[in-house]
């Protein structure tokens, strides 16, 4: 059989940027160019004796570095950005597959790969920017979804005959309490303990069942609160106005402070509001 061919250092390199979100990729062409090409327009200073050798070195370093990256890094980003956009155009298809089946059988049958692409691409659908970690990286999170300066961490879970116990609950918990996450979701086939959803409950984490998840999407697609599909509507329902302005609230987990990691509501225009109530 065959030996697969070891990718080179910049395919790996433009792999790992492909991760990124496509408009970031452009944004970061961009300013590779400017600060490369800034670079090779360094003039060595001349030589004129043995103590100024070293800086003349030095800047022609500098400048042949400049001259090779400015083409390279802008290359390497732009087709960084081009895999990004073809992967998101993938996970829309599969999205819109997925929630065409009237059966959940096809989705068990889906790599786990494949389910992390379509986990991601319902998420891009409801206004996140995401963006997918290496594999096994980042304790165990697979996907980082952004909205503004908010930051949630995904967890998807493909098991099948197994529950999904607390110990991947609370792992996920301190990952996200250590990175400073607003919020985090564990998405999974299969079915989750009493004790994870015991464990996530009050933590601004959301268990989601991943077959009720297309269904809820497919329904509300259209939706301008579709976003709520990632919570419990009972617990959405009874979340109170804020005091200050008016607009509904959000349950939250204070990230630093004297009441770091315990919960309250934050009113949900945040930063224009700063309204708070504590959590009962």
């Amino acid at each position: 059989m065959a030996r697969r061919q070891r990718k080179s250092d910049f395919d790996q390199t433009v792999a790992a940027l492909a991760r990124l979100p496509w408009p970031v990729c452009l944004v970061l062409a961009l300013v590779a160019w400017l600060g490369f090409h800034k670079l090779a327009q360094i003039q060595p200073p001349g030589a004129q004796h043995m103590a100024q050798l070293t800086g003349s070195i030095q800047a022609t370093i500098f400048k042949t570095v400049g001259m090779f990256l400015q083409v390279l890094a802008p290359i390497a980003l732009l087709l960084a950005a081009l895999m990004s956009w073809l992967a998101k155009r993938r996970r829309i298809k599969l999205l819109a597959e997925a929630e065409s089946r009237t059966s959940t059988a096809p989705l068990q049958q889906l790599s786990w790969r494949e389910f992390e692409q379509l986990v991601g691409a319902h998420f891009e659908r409801l206004g996140y920017a995401v963006s997918f970690t290496a594999n096994g990286a980042d304790g165990g999170v697979d996907v980082v979804a952004k909205k503004g300066s908010e930051s949630f961490l995904i967890q998807c879970k493909q098991w099948r005959a197994t529950q999904i116990g607390v110990s991947v609950v609370r792992e996920l918990f301190g990952v996200m309490t250590a990175r400073g996450a607003t919020g985090a979701f564990v998405v999974s086939i299969g079915a989750f303990s009493k004790d994870a959803k015991a464990f996530a409950e009050g933590r601004n984490i959301e268990l989601v069942d991943a077959n009720s998840l297309l269904r809820s999407a497919n329904r509300d697609q259209h939706n301008s609160a579709a976003t709520s599909t990632f919570s419990q509507s009972s617990a959405r329902s009874q979340n109170p106005n804020c005091p200050k302005c008016g607009a509904s609230m959000v349950r939250r987990v204070a990230k630093q402070g004297a009441n770091k990691g315990q919960a309250f509501y934050g009113c949900s225009t945040y930063p224009q509001c700063r309204g708070t109530l504590p959590a009962m």
